[in-house]
């Protein structure tokens, strides 16, 4: 069945955001007089931060915040903007457009955070829908029905744009949280091997694909 609706992951899929994460990272880290374990930087890009402080560096749910609040400190004034397009991307996201397909962010990134990276690098043209996370703490559950996960954010672009038949949809990404958030709603996926995650993580999420690079993905999508 044709792939109508493309929702792609925004940190390691669409842009190559590394650095501005890492040194909103060890900004925070360094505020609370944390080892910023430079040998573990890999596994904080990617995974939503209440993960990356509470299972890379051991914080308690508490010490979480205080780090999230830090790390939005710098990122939102200048971490945001240490970032860049992957090469191929925009070339990629042209061609779907002019395939008629509906091209749609799904992040686990702050959505007021996604809108603003998507205008910068001059995405948005391209796109038709752009949903994130409502609470930049992303607690386990959003207290008042917001949106606090990657499967929060599908949700909310499957309901709102009333997409009743999973198999018309795809979910792109670089790390197994795309992959297993998109697989309970029955999207297919593709893992993106140029991004953060690895093919073994990729895989072992149950992703359908692994695509090498933007042009890779473009032509499974066209195909599909």
């Amino acid at each position: 069945m044709e792939k109508r609706y493309i929702l792609f992951d925004l940190d390691g899929t669409l842009t190559d955001s590394s650095e501005g994460i890492i040194n909103a990272l060890v900004y925070s880290l360094k505020k609370l007089g944390v080892d910023p374990k430079a040998d573990r930087f890999n596994e904080a890009v990617g995974p939503p931060l209440r993960h990356t402080y509470m299972d890379t560096y051991g914080m308690s749910a508490e010490e979480c915040d205080r780090a999230i609040k830090l790390f939005r400190e710098y990122y939102d004034e200048r971490g945001m903007y240490e970032n860049r397009p992957y090469e191929g991307i925009i070339d990629m996201l042209h061609t779907l457009y002019a395939h008629d397909k509906k091209l749609m962010i799904a992040t686990a990134k702050p959505e007021r955070l996604a809108l603003k990276i998507a205008d910068r690098f001059e995405m948005s043209a391209y796109l038709c829908f752009i949903a994130g996370t409502t609470h930049d703490y992303a607690s386990v559950q959003a207290p008042d029905g917001g949106r606090s996960s990657k499967e929060d954010v599908i949700r909310y672009i499957l309901e709102s744009n009333d997409i009743k038949d999973p198999e018309k949809a795809v979910m792109i990404g670089d790390r197994a949280y795309d992959i297993s958030s998109a697989k309970k709603f029955g999207l297919q996926t593709v893992g993106v091997l140029y991004g953060y995650g690895s093919g073994e993580e990729l895989l072992s999420a149950g992703a359908d694909y692994l695509a090498k690079d933007p042009k890779d993905v473009e032509r499974y999508i066209i195909e599909s």
